[in-house]
C-alpha cells in the first residue's frame, strides 16, 4: 500500500448512529430486555444479606430458603431477558453489516466513473473482511455493554442500600478506571490504529509477492520481494506489541480498580461488624455484590470500551475511507437525443498509457435504423467497441458520438433512454416474470410485453413460467438461452433508439437468434451486433471486421470478395 488515507473516528462511528436511528424500535426493544437480563444483580446482594440474618442466623431456616429461592426466580427471568435480548440484537448488526457494505459497493462504482479516481477490488475485499470482524465486534459490545451499565448502576445502588461506605469507595473506583479509561483512549486507538494498517499493508504485499512469485523468480528478484515482505512482517510485529503494552497497562488498572472496594471491605470488616455498623448479612451481601456484579461489570465495561470500542472505531472509520465518495463527483450528464446516428472519429483506445491499443484510429458512421454486425478474431476489440458505443467506456483519443452528441454527456437517469447495450452474461432477478421483462421500462404496459415476447420469441417461456405474474425465486432456474429472451424483451420494450447486443443470443438456437435479430431492426432502431455467428453478418446491412485494432467495412458478399481474414472466418462457421 503507497498510500494510507487519513482515518475518521468520529465519522465512522455517524454511520452506526444513522443505522441505530433507523432501528429505534429494536434499541429500546434491547434496553427493555437488557433490564430484566440485569434485575438479578440489583437484587443479589440485599436477598443473600436477608436470607442470612432473617433466616439462617435467626433460626428461621424457610425464610432463608425462600428469600434464596426468590433470588433464583430473578436468575430465570434475567435469562428470559437475555434470550429475548438476541433478536433485536440480531436485527440491528446484521442491517449495519448490509448498509456499510452497500454503501462501500455504491461510492466504488461512483468513483469508477470519475477520471483522476482509482478504483481496485481491495475496496470491496477489505470492506468485506472489515465488515466481518466489525459485526463480531460489535455484536460483542452490544451484548456485554447493555448488561455490563446496568449491573454497574444497580451494584452501586445495592450497596449503597447496603454498606455506603463501601458504596463510596466502589464509586471513586469506578471513577479511577473511567478516568484513565480516557486519558489512554487516543494513544490505544493510534496504536490499534497503526496495527490495522500494518496488517493491510503485510497483507498487501503477501498477495502482491504470492502471486507474481513467478515473475519474481524469472527476473530474479526473489531477495528483494523476501526483504520487502520481511519489512511488513516486522512493523506489523511491532505494532501489534505496542498494543499489547497499552492492553497490560489497562489489565492493571483495572485489577486495581475492581479489587480495592473488596480488600476496603475485608480489612474493616471485623470492626464493621463488631460495632453494629454492618450485621454479618449485609457483610456478605456487599461481598456479593463486589464479587459476583461489581468486578465482573468494570472489566466487561474496561473490555467493551478499551478494547472493543476502540477497535470498533478505527474499523469504522477504516471503512468510511473505503466507502467514500469521489472528491470532485462528475457532472450529471443532461444532453438528449431522438435519433440513432452514431459515429466514431479518430478513436483510439488502450487499457492503461502503456498498454498495448486495442483500437487505433478507428472512423466509423452508423446510419439511424442500421443492422450493422461487427466480427473479428477472439481479442480484436469487439466488445471494447460495445462497450464506447455505449459510453461504458471513454476513448483514449477521438470522439464517439449519438446524432452529433458526445456519448458520454447523454443524459442517463434511469431509464436509460439513449443506448441499450446486452452483454453476453443475461442478468435476471428473483421477482415476477412482469418485474424482470420491464426492468429497463417500468411504464410498459401488458399488451407491450406481450408483443415483445411474441416477436423476439419469449411468449413460449413466458407461458411456461405462469405468464407476466408468475415467479422467477431464483435466477438459475432459467437456462443461458431463456435468461437471454428475457433480457431481449428487456431491451425490446425499452425507450432507447441504439440497441448494441454483444453476442446477447449466443445461447439461442440459430433460428431464434435469427428471430430476434429481424424483430429489432424490424422496429426501425440502430442495432449494432457483435456477432457470435458469421449468419448475422450474412443478415446485416453492413459488417465491420475488426482486426490489428483498425476495422475492414462494408457488405458481406464485398468482404467477402476483399478480405481473406472474413472469407476465413466464413469458411470456418461453415465447417463448424
Amino acid at each position: 500500500m503507497d498510500t494510507v488515507i487519513a482515518l475518521r473516528p468520529a465519522t465512522g462511528w455517524r454511520l452506526l448512529a444513522e443505522t441505530a436511528h433507523r432501528h429505534r424500535r429494536d434499541l429500546v426493544r434491547l434496553l427493555l430486555w437488557s433490564l430484566l437480563e440485569a434485575g438479578p444483580t440489583l437484587v443479589s446482594g440485599a436477598l443473600v444479606a436477608a436470607a442470612l440474618d432473617r433466616g439462617f442466623l435467626a433460626g428461621d431456616l424457610a425464610t432463608g430458603l425462600l428469600l434464596l429461592c426468590g433470588y433464583a426466580a430473578t436468575v430465570v427471568l434475567g435469562g428470559l431477558g437475555a434470550r429475548q435480548a438476541v433478536l433485536p440484537l440480531a436485527g440491528i448488526v446484521e442491517s449495519l453489516r448490509y448498509d456499510l457494505v452497500e454503501r462501500t459497493v455504491r461510492a466504488t462504482l461512483a468513483r469508477g466513473v470519475v477520471p483522476g479516481e482509482s478504483v481496485d477490488g481491495r475496496s470491496v475485499e477489505g470492506v468485506t473482511k472489515h465488515t466481518e470482524v466489525l459485526r463480531m465486534l460489535l455484536s460483542q459490545l452490544l451484548t456485554v455493554l447493555r448488561t455490563a451499565v446496568f449491573s454497574l448502576v444497580f451494584v452501586i445502588a445495592g450497596l449503597f442500600w447496603l454498606a455506603p461506605p463501601v458504596a463510596w469507595v466502589s464509586v471513586a473506583a469506578t471513577v479511577v478506571v473511567i478516568v484513565v479509561l480516557a486519558t489512554t483512549a487516543s494513544g490505544w486507538q493510534s496504536r490499534v490504529r497503526e496495527a490495522l494498517l500494518a496488517e493491510e499493508r503485510l497483507s498487501g504485499t503477501a498477495s502482491a509477492t504470492l502471486l507474481g512469485l513467478r515473475d519474481v523468480v524469472a527476473v530474479g528478484a526473489a531477495e528483494r520481494a523476501t526483504a520487502d515482505l520481511t519489512a511488513d512482517i516486522d512493523h506489523h510485529a511491532r505494532a501489534v506489541n505496542r498494543v499489547g503494552r497499552v492492553v497490560a497497562g489497562r489489565v492493571a488498572v483495572l485489577a486495581l480498580g475492581a479489587r480495592l472496594p473488596l480488600v476496603a471491605l475485608l480489612l474493616t470488616a471485623p470492626a464493621a461488624v463488631s460495632s453494629g455498623v454492618l450485621t454479618p448479612g449485609e457483610l456478605l451481601g456487599a461481598a456479593t455484590y463486589l464479587v459476583g456484579s461489581l468486578d465482573p461489570a468494570l472489566r466487561a465495561i474496561v473490555r467493551v470500551v478499551g478494547d472493543i470500542g476502540l477497535q470498533i472505531g478505527v474499523l469504522l472509520a477504516r471503512i468510511q475511507e473505503y466507502a467514500r465518495p469521489p472528491a470532485h463527483p462528475e457532472p450529471a450528464p443532461t444532453a438528449t437525443t431522438t435519433g440513432g446516428r452514431l459515429v466514431l472519429r479518430d478513436v483510439e483506445f488502450a487499457y492503461g498509457a502503456s498498454a498495448e491499443k486495442i483500437l487505433d484510429g478507428v472512423d466509423l458512421a452508423i446510419a439511424a435504423g442500421e443492422r450493422l454486425v461487427i466480427v473479428g478474431p477472439s481479442g480484436a476489440g469487439k466488445s471494447t467497441m460495445a462497450n464506447l458505443l455505449a459510453g461504458l467506456d471513454r476513448p483514449s483519443r477521438g470522439t464517439v458520438t449519438l446524432d452529433g452528441v458526445p456519448v458520454a454527456d447523454l443524459d442517463r437517469t434511469w431509464p436509460h433512454r439513449a443506448i441499450t447495450l446486452l452483454p453476453q452474461e443475461a442478468y435476471v432477478f428473483s421477482g415476477s416474470v412482469r418485474e424482470n421483462l420491464a426492468y429497463l421500462n417500468p411504464g410498459v404496459t401488458d399488451a407491450e410485453l406481450a408483443r415483445a415476447c411474441a416477436a423476439v420469441g419469449a411468449d413460449e417461456l413466458v407461458e411456461a413460467r405462469g405468464g407476466l405474474d408468475g415467479r422467477i425465486d431464483a435466477p438459475n432456474e432459467l437456462s443461458e438461452g431463456q435468461k437471454q429472451l428475457v433480457t431481449l424483451v428487456r431491451a425490446y420494450v425499452s425507450p432507447s433508439r441504439v440497441v448494441v447486443l454483444d453476442e446477447a443470443t449466443c445461447h439461442l438456437h440459430p433460428e431464434r437468434e435469427r428471430r430476434a435479430e429481424d424483430a429489432f431492426a424490424a422496429t426501425g432502431r440502430t442495432v449494432v451486433i457483435i456477432a457470435h455467428r458469421m449468419s448475422s453478418a450474412m443478415r446485416a446491412d453492413r459488417v465491420v471486421l475488426l482486426h490489428a485494432g483498425s476495422p475492414d467495412v462494408g457488405t458481406h458478399q464485398e468482404l467477402r470478395s476483399t478480405s481473406p481474414l472474413y472469407a476465413d472466418l466464413v469458411g470456418y462457421w461453415h465447417e463448424s
